[in-house]
Order: C-alpha cells, then sequence, then structure tokens
C-alpha cells in the first residue's frame, strides 16, 4: 500500500465532512492538507526541480477527498515553495529555513497575484510597494477593487502565515514593473498590523469544499528591505520579468490538469459499482443491473478510457514540459493544450455519469456532483482554459512558435487539427484587419481549437506509449464526437458509420471492465456509501433520525 492508500483509512479521512459546519470543514481541510503533504515527503529539491514526485502529487488519487485540501497543498508546495526555493537556491539562501517551514506546514503559505477590480490583467495590478528613504518598502492597496481575490489568508489554527504578495514597485516615484515581495500575513490568531482580511470567507463556492477564500489588503504595511524577492534594478524587459516571477503559474497550470485523471478514476469507479449494484425489473419480470444498458455503458466506459489515455499525455507532457531546448513558449502551450482536454473530458464524464446516477448524483457525499465544481475551480485557477487557449491560437496563427507536429499524421484526430487552423489562417488573412477577423469569427472557436490539439496529442500520446488499442479505440471517437460534423461534412465518415465504431470499440472494452477498475488502484481513495450495501449501511448509522417513540422501540429490537 502507499503512504496515502493508508493515509485515506485514517480517522483523519473517514470524518463525514459533509455533516460538518462550514468553518469544521475548512478547519478539517487544513489538517487534511498537512497530512497528505507529510505523507508525500516533498523535498526542497523536489519543489525546485520539479521532480516526479512533484509531478506525482496531483495524480495521486487521494487528491480526490477533499477539494479544499487540494486547493491548499497546490498553493503551499508549488506556487509558495516553489517560488521561493527559486530564489533560496539563489540570491537569497536566507530563505531556506522558511522553505522548509513552508514544507513542514509549519507556516502556511499563500499566493497574492490577482486583484478583484483586474481579474486576468494580473500585469497592470494597482497594489503598490513604494521603497522608502530607509530601504524599507510601504505595501498599499489604494482601494477596495484591488484588495488581492480569493487567497485564504485569514488566521487557521494557530499556524503563522506568509504570503508572496505581488505589488508594482516604485523606486522615486518611477513604476518598475510588478514585483514579488515577502509579506508576513498573520500569527495564526490575528492579522498582522495594518493587514486586513475581509470576514467573508468568501461565501462557498457552490458544490465544492469550502476553502476560507478572502479579500486582503494592505493599509501602508512596512516592510524590511529583505521582503522583495529580486532586486530595485529597472528593467527594460519589464513584462518578461513579470512572467518569469509568476512561473509557477504555468507549472500549475500543467500540474492541476492533471487532476482531471484521479477525478476521472474515482468517478468512473465509483459510478461502476453503483451500476452495478443498482437493479431495475426487466421486461420479463426479473432483476437487472442498470450497467447491463448501453446508456450507462457508454459514457462509464469512455471516462476509463480517457483515464487512461491521459495517463500516457500526462507523462509525455510532462517530458516536454521539463526539456530546457524547447522554448518555454512551446512548454507552455503544451500546457494549455492538456489544460484544455483533460478538463473538458473530466466535466463531460462528471455530468453525465453523476446524471446517471439518477437522485443519488445529486448528493456531495457521493463525491460526483462534487467533482464537478471542483474541476470548474481547477480551469480557472492558474490560467484560464479559455484565456490560455486564445493566446495560443493567436501565436499559432501568427507563427510566433510551433507545437510538436503529430506523431501519426494521418490519423483523423491530426487532420481534424490541422483542418481547424488552415480554415482559421485562411479566415484571417483574407481579411484586411487581422485583429477584427481574429475576435469576430477565431476567437469563439479558440478553445475548440486547443482541444483538437490536445485530442491528437493524447491519442499519439497513447499509441506510443501502448495504451491498450481498444482503449484507444474509444478515445479515439469520443474525441471524433466532439465534432463529428466535420467528419461527415469532409467525408470521413457517416453518422451511421460513427454510430457502429463506436458501439464496435466498446463491445471491445466492456468485458474488461473489472480488469480496467482494478488497474486504476483507486477503491481505497473512494467515500461514497452506494458502491456497496455494506457501505450505504454504515453511512446510513452516520445520519440523524427522526421517529416516534413507539418506531424506536420496534427498531431497537429488530
Amino acid at each position: 500500500m502507499t503512504p496515502t492508500s493508508q493515509l485515506c483509512q485514517s480517522d483523519l479521512f473517514k470524518k463525514c465532512s459533509e455533516l460538518l459546519s462550514s468553518n469544521a470543514r475548512v478547519v478539517l481541510s487544513y489538517e487534511r492538507a498537512k497530512a497528505i503533504g507529510l505523507a508525500l515527503g516533498i523535498t526542497l529539491n523536489d519543489t525546485l526541480n520539479l521532480t516526479q514526485k512533484f509531478w506525482d502529487i496531483h495524480t495521486d488519487p487521494i487528491i480526490v477527498r477533499d477539494g479544499a485540501a487540494t486547493t491548499l497543498v497546490t498553493i503551499q508546495y508549488n506556487l509558495v515553495a516553489g517560488t521561493l526555493a527559486k530564489y533560496a537556491a539563489t540570491t537569497r539562501p536566507d530563505l531556506v529555513s522558511l522553505v522548509e517551514d513552508i514544507l513542514r506546514w509549519d507556516v502556511i503559505g499563500q499566493f497574492c497575484l490577482t486583484e478583484l477590480g483586474r481579474g486576468l490583467d494580473i500585469f497592470r495590478m494597482k497594489t503598490s510597494a513604494t521603497l522608502l528613504p530607509t530601504g524599507e518598502f510601504d505595501l498599499h492597496t489604494p482601494s477596495p477593487s484591488d484588495a488581492k481575490f480569493m487567497p485564504p489568508t485569514i488566521p487557521v489554527k494557530g499556524l503563522p502565515c506568509v504570503g508572496v504578495v505581488f505589488a508594482q514597485l516604485y523606486v522615486d516615484g518611477e513604476c518598475r514593473g510588478p514585483r514579488p515581495f515577502i509579506v508576513n500575513l498573520n500569527d495564526g490568531y490575528d492579522m498582522c498590523n495594518g493587514v486586513t482580511s475581509m470576514q467573508m470567507l468568501l461565501p462557498p463556492r457552490g458544490g465544492s469544499s469550502p476553502v476560507n477564500h478572502a479579500l486582503t489588503s494592505f493599509h501602508h504595511v512596512r516592510l524590511p528591505p529583505s521582503a522583495l524577492l529580486g532586486d530595485l534594478t529597472k528593467s527594460d524587459t519589464i513584462h518578461r520579468d513579470f512572467m518569469s516571477s509568476i512561473w509557477r503559474v504555468m507549472v500549475g497550470s500543467l500540474a492541476l490538469s492533471s487532476l482531471a485523471i484521479p477525478y476521472l478514476q474515482v468517478g468512473s469507479f465509483v459510478a461502476a459499482r453503483y451500476f452495478q449494484r443498482r437493479h431495475v425489473t426487466s421486461l420479463q419480470g426479473n432483476p437487472m443491473p442498470i450497467i447491463s444498458y448501453r446508456t450507462q455503458q457508454l459514457p462509464l466506459l469512455h471516462a476509463i478510457a480517457q483515464a487512461f489515455v491521459l495517463r500516457a499525455l500526462h507523462k509525455w507532457a510532462v517530458e516536454q514540459f521539463m526539456d530546457q531546448s524547447i522554448d518555454v513558449r512551446v512548454r507552455h502551450g503544451i500546457a494549455a493544450c492538456c489544460k484544455a482536454v483533460m478538463l473538458q473530458h473530466a466535466q463531460v464524464a462528471n455530468y453525465a455519469l453523476s446524471e446517471r446516477l439518477g437522485a443519488q448524483g445529486l448528493f456531495e457525499y457521493n463525491q460526483l456532483s462534487n467533482f464537478y465544481s471542483e474541476v470548474r475551480g481547477i480551469s480557472i485557477a492558474e490560467g484560464d482554459t479559455l484565456a490560455l487557449s486564445m493566446r495560443l491560437v493567436a501565436d499559432t496563427l501568427s507563427q510566433t512558435y510551433e507545437l510538436p507536429f503529430s506523431t501519426h499524421p494521418d490519423g483523423s484526430l491530426a487532420m481534424h487539427e490541422i483542418s481547424l487552423f488552415d480554415e482559421a489562417t485562411e479566415t484571417v488573412s483574407s481579411s484586411s484587419d487581422f485583429t477584427q477577423a481574429f475576435m469576430q469569427y477565431v476567437q469563439p472557436r479558440c478553445q475548440q481549437m486547443v482541444e483538437s490539439m490536445g485530442h491528437r496529442m493524447a491519442y499519439d500520446a497513447a499509441v506510443d506509449q501502448g495504451i491498450s488499442q481498444y482503449l484507444v479505440n474509444l478515445y479515439n471517437i469520443n474525441a471524433i464526437k466532439t465534432d463529428a460534423a466535420w467528419y461527415v461534412e469532409h467525408g470521413a465518415f457517416t453518422r451511421k458509420a460513427i454510430m457502429h465504431m463506436e458501439d464496435a470499440a466498446l463491445s471491445a472494452a466492456l468485458p474488461r471492465l473489472e480488469e480496467l477498475l482494478t488497474a486504476m488502484e483507486v477503491e481505497p481513495y473512494v467515500s461514497s456509501p452506494i458502491i456497496s450495501d455494506k457501505r450505504w449501511e454504515e453511512f446510513s448509522r452516520m445520519l440523524p433520525v427522526y421517529s416516534s417513540l413507539q418506531a424506536q422501540v420496534l427498531a431497537a429490537r429488530l
């Protein structure tokens, strides 16, 4: 058993968080986040050099047990420890002890970048850090709309909290661009002087595990000279330097995308076991499990196939991302493709499978409805999927750089991808106004275009890594169905042919269902009570009971 498979059987993870108050759930999530981090044993080297151990955090199935804990883990290890480790290993060895404290969870770390009034326009942030004659800095939030949006900075569990806070650096009245600063936010009990965290506990995101999100502002907070990460030098490449300072955001874009894999694995396992357990009466009057219906089999096997194929994609993408010889923009583009396609598959599966659980699919304790909301958050975190797609397509059409070509260029998905980009190129090149043509005709299709790249990359990775052909076939036909009109329009397949291709692929995979469920190795991480009669009985004993005295007496005799 792995450390996390043992951990998820502990009392900490057996608590039924759905029955707790919002505040109690927040505290529990911090405890779980710390337990996950310590069990995985992440070191400064892991987070600095992005070792396999670092990437494996995000595909470990324990990640799906508590979405809030997952948020805290990724902030702690990637955004905060990762950012600080870069400086600790080079110009700021004095930061090593702080990074170690963060990795041990003796200190909570937060990453304060986005502002309420700016969203993705982060380069034009308004939070300011003004150099004073003493060498100190004055950190200030000019207006309520300039507050840092969402980082959970409210005191929790008596643990001190520091933030990597981004602010415009002003020296002698001159703005030298956004810079990161180390700022003490609270001591675990009270906010630090001049730091305000609005007591919203921003109302919980609907359907997701509650995180103590907040709006954080600074009122002329004095920072020591050592708070600045980097130097005061005026740069001729301010924007490029800023993007370099937030490089862990793009790391997070790829890392968080891979969360789709355990979500698909656990979601499909829950659905499979419920489909096998739930029976209806057949026309012949006999009990029949609902797994017998194609309506259940199709979304289930598609989700399982995607889980296996996306594992191959993730392996390939990490190798590309870590290859320093590849243009950094290409590596970022690959991350964007992965994010688009992984989250697309996870959301379609989460919705389809939860819907086929009937009324049980509506309840958080069965995990799938919660998965949908958690993945919605991931699609926005560390780079909004739509915004990443628009940037990637614009760069591709302007031939700024090229992403890796298909290793199977004669495949249907590769031809689909090429055609979509050819259409877009023709559209903008035939217009007298490139920008207007792009915004009017191409921009609305950018995410679909990037998803087509992701489909092709996933297919190539699966074939090249020897994923079972029946799983590759299922994946391929599902990707084709996302834009079936194109294939019919170009004479590749008829609608009837697509239907028969899907049926053949499903028929080949279905007899291997148990083998596939076992191979995913996620059963220890499943908390849903609907996967077996025994689980349901144990769960029902935890629920509050309202009944008459007579009924209670009768129940006690049974």
